[in-house]
């Protein structure tokens, strides 16, 4: 199921856009997926969608479902908004948006599903009390399931939508670049590589497209050869992690990148300007500090050491 919204009645258009959303099913349904899609659905529109969705996910191998759009948190639980809802108190969020826990509850009645949540922050002309841009999920789902946000804590909300943008464009790589991709790696990337936020663990189940069927030959049955699992090598270290980390990079607040400076600083691995800018010196201390550590010196911090350097 992908629900993509963009033009809302009632708060700036979600920068993420229909387009990826229609790009992300069309890929899914080459993979053999039976989709669901509505672009700037209504409030009917998507439950109904949600409803139809439910129906076929119960004993499916693999149920996805993409949320695409702004989406607010409260209580305990995060929702996605259609496009025409309004939203003047937290309590309107339980009748005007999607629960992300109720679909992942659906999902978790195949035998393997995912939510991914590109989740961007709808404006208010004035606050609305107990709502929060940030993913929440208290509620219990299947061993089976699991969901990504795309954004979570660790990411200023000044920089929300690039994340959510930027996530949806990795999803869209691995799908055409990765005939051998699986939901692990799709969480992964759905949930900007660890600087979102992720509930529940992620099943190794290949998403590739599975081979056409043999029609039946008037040959006599032999007796088969017993079946050999298909093995996903790891990804191999290379442009592809680099790619990501230097996306992630974009992602950094520049008072993260002052705190990082200061740490490097502090540690005398470096030695220039406290200004926020990563530059040669700092992209040299950054490397000089994974070297220290036994890590590749790539020059680009991962989520393990960005949080490392900016506690």
């Amino acid at each position: 199921m992908v629900l993509a919204a963009e033009e809302y009645a009632n708060f700036k258009p979600s920068d993420v856009g229909v387009k990826r959303g229609e790009d992300l099913a069309e890929l899914l349904r080459a993979r053999g997926f039976e989709t669901f899609v509505v672009t700037n659905p209504a409030n009917a529109a998507a439950r109904a969608t949600l409803r139809d969705f439910a129906a076929k996910t119960a004993g499916a191998d693999l149920a996805i479902a993409v949320l695409i759009g702004h989406g607010l948190s409260s209580a305990g639980q995060t929702f996605f908004l259609p496009t025409n809802v309004t939203i003047e108190r937290s309590t309107d969020l339980l009748s005007r948006g999607l629960s992300v826990t109720n679909i992942a509850q659906i999902v978790g009645k195949a035998r393997a599903g995912g939510v991914c949540f590109f989740m961007t922050t709808p404006n208010f002309a004035k606050p609305v009390d107990g709502v929060d841009v940030k993913p929440q999920f208290e509620g219990e789902i299947a061993k089976t399931a699991v969901a990504a946000f795309s954004n979570s804590a660790k990411i200023p909300i000044s920089r929300m939508d690039a994340a959510a943008g930027l996530a949806a464009n990795e999803v869209i790589g691995l799908l055409q670049k990765q005939p051998r991709a699986d939901l692990r790696q799709l969480i992964a990337a759905c949930g900007s590589q660890q600087l979102g936020a992720v509930f529940g663990v992620s099943a190794s189940v290949d998403l590739a497209l599975p081979p056409p069927t043999r029609p039946e030959t008037a040959e006599p049955r032999r007796e088969s050869p017993p079946p050999v699992a298909a093995v996903t090598p790891p990804a191999a270290a290379g442009s592809d992690s680099t790619a990501a980390l230097e996306a992630l990079e974009r992602l950094i607040d520049p008072r993260q990148v002052r705190r990082i400076q200061t740490k490097l600083q502090q540690m005398g691995l470096y030695s220039g300007p406290i200004d926020a800018v990563i530059g040669v010196l700092t992209r040299q201390a950054i490397k000089d500090y994974q070297h220290q550590k036994g890590a590749a010196d790539s020059g680009f911090l991962t989520p393990d050491q960005l949080e490392a350097l900016t506690r």
